[in-house]
């Protein structure tokens, strides 16, 4: 069910539920004022698509903790008056970072999703139903993404049991996973150190520090210091900040939690809650993304967050064990100078430069395992200053061409990519200028 009414989140849960209230009353033996509406992360209800269609392999149970829960699930039951409505993708991508670097091709699958309807699960080791139901909706105005809600409804006699479930389930899929507040939690696409392409010195000091940290627990305890750590790393967009937080979140198998900082509608205590959620499920992480635009030294933040609030958080928080808290900033002298006042609050501050011709060749190299990087001095030398954001809109640039010509991509076609990109940043200078902003070479 997708709803383009911008309720309120629980609003729409229960709206969806009223739809199909008489069928689980009926299967959980109770009224629903007696049972317990939990707003879970796991898809449980995508294990019901191989009771329809008889065949693991093509449904979209292809995660870890739904292949887990499918082992334990004796029956699944639907309501007789409500068939349920499968999202079928017949072109499914799955490309993880390797593959695109190196120049592989995707692999193609089909892939299916429980999209709307209820489906009750009888769990073998609990003696009542747990009826799993999917919400799709828009979070807002100004939201243009779908969020997906997961809903699980059960007796209060089998909470135990199925929390306990639940913890299981989480405990043992390993993925690292991105909880936004009001918005679900997203897997985080994988990406191990060795795949990043930055200068070796930020490498090595957030893989050695960031791994140090966890493998040092007993160490901070003995010393009776608070087991934490806080990093802002800070550069021009489109440099490597997001993969490398990515890294972060693979190596230590990490979840973490954040909040739409520029949503009209988040205010303190929202910022507030995704600190406490973080503590609760500790290890973990909380990530907050350009902060130098939330919290301007001007005073004139595009959030409705305070900074005060912001400082108590990053303060409480170091009574919370295992918490890593990472905050992003595309121009960190803008910042409000009280976030970095008190030590402690960001223990490591790394800057993410655009790249250097060294690095440009190789990540050019990586795009592409043709490319001889004896053959790239001009496109190396025509794209200084440009981002790896830049240099990977250049290399699309350059396959359109090669697509036109019904060709492998060629160094020319680089250049030209490179030539096309550079003239359209200036033209959109010239327009920002006389519109009175001044824009970025």
């Amino acid at each position: 069910m997708l709803t383009h009414e911008f309720a309120a989140r629980p609003a729409l849960i229960r709206r969806a539920i009223a739809q199909h209230q008489v069928w689980i009353e009926q299967s959980l033996g109770i009224p629903l004022a007696e049972g317990i509406i939990l707003n879970c992360d796991q898809t449980l209800a995508n294990a019901a698509i191989p009771q329809l269609l008889g065949n693991i392999d093509s449904c979209g149970s292809r995660e870890k903790t739904t292949r887990l829960f499918m082992e334990v699930v004796e029956s699944v039951e639907f309501p007789p008056s409500n068939a349920p409505l499968l999202q079928v993708d017949a072109v499914s991508r799955s490309v993880d970072l390797e593959t695109v670097l190196g120049g592989g091709e995707s692999r193609q699958s089909q892939a299916f999703a429980w999209d709307d309807g209820p489906v009750a699960f009888r769990v073998r080791g609990i003696g009542s139903p747990l009826i799993a139901l999917t919400l799709a909706y828009h979070a807002g105005p100004t939201s243009i993404c779908e969020n997906t809600a997961q809903v699980l409804i059960f007796r209060r006699d089998a909470s135990r049991l199925v929390l306990e479930l639940l913890a299981r389930l989480s405990k043992s899929d390993g993925q690292p996973k991105l909880h936004t507040l009001n918005g679900g939690a997203q897997h985080v696409p994988p990406c191990r150190w060795d795949q990043l392409v930055l200068e070796p010195n930020i490498t090595s000091l957030l893989k050695d520090d960031f791994g140090s940290f966890f493998e040092r627990e007993l160490w901070f305890r003995k010393m009776q210091l608070p087991f934490r750590r806080g990093y802002l790393l800070h550069g021009p967009p489109g440099n490597g900040k997001s993969s490398a937080i990515r890294a972060m979140l693979t190596s230590a198998g990490l979840t973490a939690y954040t909040l739409r900082l520029f949503d009209s509608r988040t205010e303190d205590s929202d910022i507030a809650r995704v600190f406490e959620r973080a503590v609760n499920h500790a290890p973990a992480m909380i990530l907050l993304e350009d902060i130098d635009r939330a919290f301007p030294r001007t005073g004139e933040s595009r959030s409705k967050v305070s900074l005060q609030q912001l400082l108590n958080c990053l303060d409480g928080v170091a009574t919370g064990e295992g918490i890593v808290t990472v905050a992003t900033a595309n121009e960190p002298t803008i910042l409000d100078p009280a976030i970095l006042r008190r030590p402690g609050r960001f223990d490591r501050v790394v800057h993410f430069p655009n790249p250097s011709s060294a690095l440009r060749r190789e990540y050019l190299c990586r795009m592409h395992d043709t490319f001889a990087a004896a053959n790239l001095d001009s496109v190396v030398s025509d794209s200084e200053g440009f981002s790896f954001a830049q240099l990977r809109e250049a290399y699309i640039m350059a396959g359109q061409l090669a697509f036109e010509g019904n060709r492998e991509i060629v160094v020319k076609d680089l250049s030209s990519g490179v030539r096309c990109l550079r003239e359209t940043s200036q033209l959109s200078n010239r327009w920002s200028s006389r519109a009175g902003f001044i824009g970025s070479a």
